[in-house]
């Protein structure tokens, strides 16, 4: 569901988001210019808010969601310190919140409920997450931050598709980590092979699936960092890595055993719906396009 909405009316702003209970005061003078985009992709939450008034907002957060907030334009740091531009901040819904928003606000914002989180993150770490009562900044290189708001602007402005959302959904949960020390439980070297020669094997067998990290971490039962652990374990890469060198090396004995066979067909038979994100990925891991391959299997 994809909402978009243009605001004179402070009122009709603060009422405008589906799930917030909110109540804005105007504190600047002259005439309010408010935007508000929204995107609901099945149980997560995603939206963009500007303002051009500086606001009063009163703020009680939905329920059992963990919501962290990325200001594009927050023109000083509000007296309580909370947010600030070049931060990410982690809001959890245990109290209600007041926060001054100076004029020209522009804040992102994606709401994750718990139940989604549960399985990705550690139980250790979720119920450490559940017990903080108060804001928590997240602090990241300039680069990680700008990936995210940029997949996030992506998801906003155009089709939201389901990789997208599930790599945001991958950064932000290893965001959440940074905030949340726990010990990691390193699970013994049987159990860290298990997991990667299960999920090679759930590779070869469904090479057109979009079957992702999120996925295989349902599947084994396991957090995502569990899994990384044991993929760094044991291949010495991370495993989206490892997925797509499998996918690349799949797709290459393809091209060799049927040299006729259209390269986008074979890049769609092994999980690539884009040809030209194949193209890149595979000159990056053969260092030759896979034309080329193509080319001397022909000759």
């Amino acid at each position: 569901m994809r909402q978009s909405l243009r605001t004179t009316d402070i009122i009709e702003h603060a009422n405008a988001l589906p799930g917030w209970r909110q109540r804005y005061d105007q504190l600047s003078c002259g005439s309010l210019e408010g935007r508000l985009d929204v995107v609901q992709a099945g149980e997560v939450q995603l939206f963009r808010e500007r303002l051009n008034q500086q606001v009063i907002q009163h703020i009680r957060l939905p329920q059992n969601a963990v919501n962290l907030l990325f200001p594009l334009a927050w023109p000083a740091v509000d007296d309580q310190g909370v947010m600030a531009e070049k931060y990410a901040t982690v809001l959890l819904p245990n109290d209600e919140y007041r926060v001054f928003t100076p004029a020209g606000m522009d804040v992102l914002c994606m709401s994750i409920p718990y139940t989604t989180l549960r399985g990705l993150l550690d139980e250790a770490v979720l119920h450490a997450l559940m017990q903080l009562n108060r804001p928590k900044r997240v602090c990241l290189r300039a680069h990680r931050l700008e990936s995210g708001i940029v997949m996030f602007k992506s998801l906003l402005e155009g089709s939201p598709t389901r990789e997208t959302l599930q790599s945001l959904t991958v950064m932000v949960v290893e965001w959440l980590e940074r905030v949340i020390h726990v010990p990691q439980e390193i699970p013994r070297p049987s159990t860290r092979g298990y997991m990667v020669e299960r999920c090679h094997q759930w590779l070869i067998e469904e090479p057109a699936a979009s079957t992702n990290v999120l996925e295989f971490c349902r599947r084994l039962k396991v957090s995502r960092r569990t899994l990384q652990y044991s993929f760094q374990s044991v291949a010495a890469v991370t495993p989206i890595q490892y997925m797509r060198s499998v996918r690349l090396n799949g797709a290459r004995r393809a091209l060799k055993e049927d040299p006729h066979a259209s390269i986008a067909d074979i890049a769609e038979r092994w999980g690539f719906s884009h040809s030209s994100y194949f193209t890149l990925e595979y000159q990056k891991l053969f260092n030759e396009l896979p034309s080329a391959l193509r080319y001397l299997e022909r000759s």
